[in-house]
């Protein structure tokens, strides 16, 4: 049998180009090093090397030929010509190298075993894997894989006749950061006008093109109802590539051309927000079935979404952070030291026998949860009030950027299978009538307990902290808030699931939009409970072991994160150390 096979170029480039052997060993990322989130990737992300794998060997044993594959699947700038040369015409003509990339540690070798003279098992721990939808998902501790391959003889050389179906790469957690990176996908918001971000993984070669190609998609499904897609529903890049030009990005797409000006901005606002995180992309122009999407006064390229009349997102500076020691709140100590001559913050003191504390926007509003478990308290100027509240077992109030306050909690008698309320909190409570909780919908917590309830600061997510009604299974999920036209929260979205291998999460806090932080272990490790931070695109970073932490939370970002201990002290980080702040029971941060 002969094999006609289209010639393989070689790739030449000014950059250095590595070539490897079948088994390089590098360091692996895994869980105890795991993956950064929430990086916003520019220039800096251009990767000053290229790698390149040899070619099969003549007279390459079965192993050889498999963990060849494997190895080539790891090249550069999506070049696989290398990878094809291990498979026969048609093995190739059905392998898709652009699905799940699965990934494992070069510290731990892959088994290739015979099970039939022509059927090798290909075999070994993996720590992760990114589906087709660039969702990074964490592999439980000691998770294996297993796939078969078969084999044909081509020109007396062994060649794999058929890949199996879904396989499209295994690639080493230390080639990850080369292969792949997290980008953001922009969508508009449904309540008023403003970018919400996504984020997936992608690779860095054809960039421009593969963003624009997952932007034409429907958002997903956790954000349902709360974003919309402006750009025309079906449509598709019309030569299946975006064109890069003197820095200039060139989208030319199918379907309805806008005609409204207000859609057209929107679209201009995501495809500008996405194409510019390529740092080849300086300006992108768009046209819609072969007619350039115009704008009154606005000259093409476009460069920023401001140039369109896009409104900038307004900037919520965060309040100064409090800590709660016995009744009285005092201002966030920078050291211990301010324990000798605390400073008081103003607010009015809260009774000791009130729990789980939260800070409104403006710092003047406090909630708690009831000494019985069963109310919420809102404590303003020097009066306490009484939330109305038709529930049991109130999980942690927040508050968000936008005048509400959340709670979970179960519901009593006809409302039992409601379990998430917000409360209006605009105003001066002393000059209102009660205000009453109105349930928020969300069918899959029907049966759940919600610990905590945390708005992101935008107020388009919010992050759950759920458990059944005994208290097991605890998960964190982020979804995406409905709201109705005057601004209140009306249902969730769909659950995102994050951190699905971790043990016992404790405490939540956003700290940025599209990341999270919750107390917790890996499950099938020794480690001790630990901040973790969650991505949504699924990446996971763990940070310094905190044993006795009980709740979380953060003045800011990833590096000013808060941890309060079981022994009623509070710890701030400082890398990958944590120092005391002394003594508090409760850290509050507004809406946090």
């Amino acid at each position: 049998m002969t094999s006609h096979r289209r010639p393989r170029r070689l790739a030449v480039g000014a950059a250095l180009v590595v070539v490897a052997s079948l088994l390089a060993a590098c360091g692996g990322i895994g869980t105890s090093t795991p993956v950064q989130p929430g990086l916003e990737v520019r220039g800096g992300d251009v990767q000053p090397v290229r790698a390149f794998f040899p070619p099969p060997a003549k007279g390459a044993s079965q192993r050889d030929i498999v963990l060849g594959f494997v190895r080539a699947g790891a090249a550069s700038d999506g070049n696989f010509d290398t990878a094809r040369s291990f498979l026969t015409e048609d093995a190739d003509k059905g392998w898709v190298p652009e699905g799940e990339v699965v990934l494992y540690s070069a510290t731990t070798p892959l088994s290739v075993t015979n099970r039939t003279p022509d059927v090798a098992v290909l075999s070994g721990p993996v720590e992760a894997k990114i589906g087709t939808d660039g969702r990074y998902i964490q592999a439980g501790s000691g998770a294996t894989r297993r796939v078969e391959f078969q084999f044909a003889r081509i020109d007396g050389e062994w060649r794999i006749s058929n890949v199996p179906k879904g396989f499209g790469r295994w690639i080493t957690t230390s080639d990850l950061g080369r292969l792949l990176q997290p980008y953001s996908l922009h969508y508009i918001a449904n309540d008023r006008r403003a970018i919400v971000p996504d984020r997936r993984w992608f690779p860095p070669d054809h960039l421009a093109t593969r963003l624009a190609a997952a932007q034409l998609d429907d958002p997903p499904a956790y954000l349902g109802g709360a974003v919309r897609n402006d750009i025309p529903r079906g449509a598709r890049l019309t030569a299946d590539s975006v064109s890069v030009t003197d820095g200039v990005a060139r989208v030319d797409i199918t379907g309805q051309v806008p005609t409204d000006k207000t859609q057209r901005e929107n679209v201009w606002a995501q495809l500008v927000s996405t194409l510019l995180q390529d740092p080849m992309v300086q300006g992108v122009t768009i046209r819609v079935r072969d007619v350039t999407l115009e704008l009154p006064d606005v000259d093409l390229p476009v460069r920023t979404v401001e140039q369109v009349g896009f409104p900038a997102p307004p900037v919520v500076p965060l309040g100064r952070p409090m800590i709660r020691r016995g009744e009285s709140i005092y201002l966030l100590p920078s050291t211990s030291f301010v324990d000798r001559d605390p400073r008081k913050s103003g607010n009015v003191d809260v009774p000791e026998d009130y729990s789980s504390l939260a800070l409104s926007a403006d710092g003047t509003d406090i909630a708690a949860v009831d000494p019985d478990g069963s109310g919420l308290s809102r404590f303003h100027g020097t009066t306490r009030y009484a939330l109305t509240f038709f529930g049991t077992r109130v999980g942690h109030p927040a508050y968000d950027t936008r005048n509400f306050l959340w709670v979970g909690g179960v519901g009593l008698d006809e409302d039992s299978g409601k379990r998430l309320w917000t409360f209006s909190v605009a105003g001066d409570p002393a000059e209102q009538r009660p205000v009453a909780g109105v349930a928020v919908a969300a069918d899959w917590l029907a049966k759940r307990r919600v610990v905590e309830s945390k708005p992101s600061p935008s107020g388009d997510r919010v992050a759950i902290l759920h458990t059944a009604d005994d208290g097991t299974d605890a998960q964190v999920a982020v979804t995406g808030v409905v709201r109705d036209v005057g601004g209140r929260p009306v249902r969730l979205a769909e659950p995102l699931r994050l951190g699905s291998t971790l043990v016992g999460p404790t405490g939540l806090v956003w700290l940025s939009n599209t990341s999270v932080a919750t107390l917790a272990r890996r499950a099938g490790t020794a480690e001790k409970r630990r901040p973790y931070v969650l991505s949504i695109d699924g990446a996971e970073q763990a940070l310094g072991e905190t044993p006795k932490g009980i709740s979380i939370t953060s003045a800011g970002g990833e590096r000013d994160i808060l941890v309060t201990n079981s022994d009623d002290t509070v710890i701030s980080r400082a890398g990958q150390q944590w120092i005391s702040l002394g003594q508090g029971t409760d850290v509050l941060v507004p809406t946090r």
